[in-house]
């Protein structure tokens, strides 16, 4: 049944079983929560710059699925036509993947990128007279 396209594609919303009311609404809020608290730890205790720069993006990316699954969750607690059909579960799935694997990407291939230009400029700077 949950691997039919008439399951994800049913534009006339039903309700959620209790369960997963709960589970929806725990996820997204620890989501929300989460995504603060790691801006917080980020801007206040990380002293690596990119490492800061990864955290808040993290960050930025919890809380923006949180705020969203918790939009989504209204809609389809209402059971409102279209907005609240389960496919938008799936499209929420889908961009929380995709801005993880950007993320990944940036902190696997362009941070040691950006590590290695910021010491070859250190090193190079070295050299230059500087004002007393």
């Amino acid at each position: 049944m949950i691997f039919s396209p008439s399951f994800w594609f049913d534009l006339t919303p039903n309700a959620l079983s209790p369960f997963f009311e709960q589970l929806f609404f725990v996820v997204f809020a620890v989501l929300i929560i989460g995504g603060a608290v790691l801006r917080i730890v980020a801007k206040n205790k990380m002293t690596d710059k990119y490492a800061r720069i990864i955290a808040k993006h993290g960050a930025q990316i919890a809380f923006v699925a949180g705020v969203t699954g918790f939009i989504i969750y209204f809609f389809t607690f209402e059971e409102i036509q279209f907005f609240g059909s389960r496919f938008w579960f799936l499209v929420w799935g889908i961009g929380i993947i995709v801005a993880l694997v950007r993320l990944f990407r940036y902190a696997k291939k362009t941070v040691p990128q950006l590590r290695l230009r910021d010491q070859s400029h250190a090193d190079s700077n070295k050299y230059l007279p500087r004002r007393n």
